[in-house]
């Protein structure tokens, strides 16, 4: 069964789509400026290169990469 979908909803779809990459944008912006966030990306981003290299080189599929450790912060309340 094909659904039709008026000129009002195709025009609602398209704000739905606009909105979402702009909030996409700007979530990029602000993971960017995120030093901290941006030297683990790079990082886990290196790794998932290794893996995907692994297997363009007939490597196992079932390797998994090692998790990254996760660094706990613990702030005093004043």
């Amino acid at each position: 069964m094909k659904v039709m979908i008026s000129k009002e909803g195709k025009a609602d779809e398209r704000k739905w789509q606009i909105q979402s990459a702009l909030s996409t944008l700007q979530r990029a912006e602000e993971i960017k400026n995120d030093t901290s966030l941006m030297r683990d990306v790079k990082k886990a981003a290196g790794l998932e290169a290794k893996r995907l290299q692994t297997l363009a080189n007939g490597g196992s599929v079932m390797s998994a990469p090692k998790k990254m450790a996760v660094k706990k912060v613990i702030t005093k309340k004043k």
